[in-house]
């Protein structure tokens, strides 16, 4: 696929990949406000995310697409959660696979695995077609060139949080914070009030249960204000 959502991921992965590059060894044990994560955990998943975008994830499907981009997120998983202990939550398997993923690897080598994932992700995504259907585990089918846009929302939100955990400014490549504000949007389903002055970055870190809205935000929300977060 050749696409804007793809150059945007682009930039998006610079961003990140950027910032990991300028981490210590320190750095990647610092906790993070995803509950129970490290860096070095956020880095793991991230890569984590980036081989399977080309991998498991890309695998065609014969049916016909029943979400998109949008749809992806306000979509409950529903498989089975662990085989082992079907009482853990889809969070938790997911934690559970990310501690696997780190596998008490350095930052040096977590640095390296993550710019390679990026490399092979960037140009694995460029021989997919975006119309391919596939199905992301849990989920029901999507094109891949949608689901390809989900991931500006995952990638963002978790360069933001990593940069938070290590006292660096937040910030999502621009082309990539118009698509997910675009998702926020979608799923508030009402346009910002123009007074509320938000940028994107503030939006998105609302958005997502990230940031708190404060008193004043809130009386110029009115009833929307009870949407947020749109996603954790």
């Amino acid at each position: 696929m050749d696409s804007p959502e793809l150059h945007a991921l682009t930039d998006q992965l610079d961003e990140l990949r950027a910032l990991v590059a300028g981490l210590d060894d320190g750095d990647f044990a610092r906790p993070t406000r995803c509950p129970g994560w490290t860096v070095a955990e956020l880095v793991a998943h991230c890569e984590g995310m980036l081989l399977r975008l080309v991998r498991e994830n890309a695998q065609p499907v014969s049916v016909a697409a029943e979400i998109d981009r949008v749809g992806y997120y306000r979509y409950e998983p529903h498989e089975p959660r662990d085989d082992a202990d079907p009482e853990k939550t889809f969070a938790e398997v997911v934690r559970d696979r990310v501690i696997d993923e780190v596998g008490g690897r350095s930052g040096d080598e977590l640095r390296a695995s993550l710019e390679a994932a990026i490399v092979g992700a960037i140009e694995g995504a460029r021989e997919i077609p975006a119309a391919r259907v596939i199905r992301r585990s849990g989920h029901p089918p999507i094109t891949y060139g949608e689901f390809v846009a989900s991931r500006h929302l995952e990638f963002g939100v978790h360069t933001m949080d990593v940069a938070d955990a290590v006292g660096e400014p937040e910030r999502v490549a621009p082309a990539s914070a118009v698509i997910i504000t675009g998702m926020l949007d979608a799923l508030l389903g009402a346009p910002l009030p123009a007074t509320l002055e938000w940028d994107a970055t503030t939006y998105i870190l609302t958005g997502t249960g990230r940031r708190s809205i404060t008193s004043r935000e809130q009386a110029v929300l009115g009833g929307l204000a009870e949407r947020f977060p749109l996603l954790e």
